[in-house]
C-alpha cells in the first residue's frame, strides 16, 4: 500500500513539473498579440492578393501594386 502511494505522488510530481516547464517557456505558444498580428497579416495577404501591403492604422489597409 505504501508503495502505491509513493508511486502516485511521484507521478503527480512529474506531471506538475511538466506543466510548470511548459508554462515558463514563452516560445511554447504565441501570445494573444502575436496571434492577432498573424491573423491580421493573413487577412491582408488575402485581400491584397499577395502584393505588398501596409496597415496605416488599425482599420486602414493599403495594398501596393507592383510597377511593370
Amino acid at each position: 500500500m505504501n508503495y502505491a502511494c509513493t508511486l502516485i505522488a511521484v507521478v503527480i510530481g512529474l506531471g506538475m513539473a511538466a506543466v510548470a516547464a511548459h508554462e515558463s517557456d514563452p516560445a511554447a505558444e504565441p501570445t494573444e498579440l502575436q496571434q492577432a498580428q498573424h491573423s491580421r497579416d493573413f487577412a491582408a495577404r488575402e485581400v491584397c492578393q499577395g502584393q505588398a501591403f501596409e496597415w496605416t492604422d488599425d482599420k486602414t489597409l493599403v495594398c501596393f501594386k507592383e510597377q511593370p
